[in-house]
Order: C-alpha cells, then sequence, then structure tokens
C-alpha cells in the first residue's frame, strides 16, 4: 500500500522533469558541440601548415643552392610563424625529396603501415637539389585528438591524426644549383 502510494505520487508530480530532459540533452548536446569544435580545430591547422608551406616554398625556390638542413630549416621556420599559437613546432616534421622527373616521384604516407608510426628516413632531405629536378616539400604533424574512433584516414598507432600538407616545384634554370651533386 505504502508503495502504490509512492509510485503514484511519483507520477503526478512533474517539478524536476525539466531538470531531467535538461541532463539528458546536454550530455549529448555537449558531445557534438567538442567534436565541432576539435575538428575545427584540425581544420585550421591544416589551412595554417598549407598557407605556411606555400608561403616558405617562395623562400626556398630562391635559396635552392644551400645545404639541406639549410632549406629544412627555412621552411621549418615559416611553418612555426604561420602555426605558432597551436601547434608546438618540436612536432613539426620537414620532408624534403628531390627526384629526376615527376614520374619518379614516390607518394609514399609519411605513417609506415606496418608500425603505425613514421615512416623510416621521414624528415630529412633526400636526392640532389639541382636544375630541372622535381622537389616535393612535405610538413606533417600527429595531432593528438579526442577523437579515438579511427574514423580518419592515416591514424597513428597511439590515436593522434596526421595532418599534412605537401608542395611540389620544379627547379628550372633561373633557380641556383646545389654544389656537389
Amino acid at each position: 500500500m505504502i508503495w502504490r502510494n509512492a509510485i503514484a505520487r511519483m507520477r503526478r508530480d512533474a517539478g524536476g522533469a525539466a531538470a531531467v530532459e535538461f541532463a539528458l540533452v546536454m550530455v549529448p548536446l555537449f558531445v557534438v558541440i567538442l567534436f565541432v569544435l576539435e575538428n575545427a580545430l584540425v581544420h585550421w591547422i591544416t589551412a595554417s601548415l598549407d598557407n605556411g608551406l606555400d608561403a616558405s616554398m617562395r623562400q626556398f625556390y630562391v635559396r635552392a643552392a644551400g645545404p639541406g638542413t639549410e632549406q629544412i630549416d627555412g621552411v621549418r621556420t615559416e611553418l612555426c610563424r604561420q602555426v605558432a599559437p597551436f601547434v608546438k613546432c618540436e612536432a613539426l616534421k620537414v620532408d624534403v625529396a628531390a627526384y629526376a622527373s615527376f614520374g619518379s616521384v614516390d607518394r609514399a604516407s609519411p605513417i609506415d603501415p606496418a608500425t603505425g608510426d613514421w615512416r623510416p628516413g621521414f624528415g630529412g632531405q633526400h636526392g640532389c637539389l639541382a636544375k630541372g629536378s622535381v622537389v616535393v616539400v612535405q610538413a606533417a604533424l600527429a595531432q593528438h585528438t579526442f577523437q579515438a574512433f579511427g574514423i580518419a584516414p592515416g591514424q597513428f598507432r597511439d590515436g593522434s591524426r596526421l595532418i599534412n600538407a605537401a608542395a611540389v616545384i620544379q627547379l628550372e634554370g633561373n633557380s641556383p644549383v646545389a654544389a656537389g651533386c
């Protein structure tokens, strides 16, 4: 009898219904808002990385005669200036590769599919920067996200997401030639 009265009173009492409905709606809404904000941050970093790589490629084209470390440092410095607010410069990898022709360009991912980590040798300079060579510059970053769902292609083993920008130029006759090639 006591239980029936208590249950009947609970059915009639609607005083806390709004608070319960609010709590039930706010949890999924908060998750969606965080998801949208994180995706916006990733896309902003991607756009900044693309713009920074474009700006640094202009300098790269002019200074193509310098040693490899100077080239990579120049690209990295410009990139760091472009993406500084949300990206640690130490986490940014810059890879400069020179090829004889467009057909010989290696299109391998910066991630080694077997290990789920950086591809061996990624993040340095490969090949000779000579007149006529095709130069591919990649800037890559492993961005840790809260979305460990594996929905983005190119995921690292630790669940971080690959953010990658690439630029391709061909060193023409007006660009300097690297010595010692």
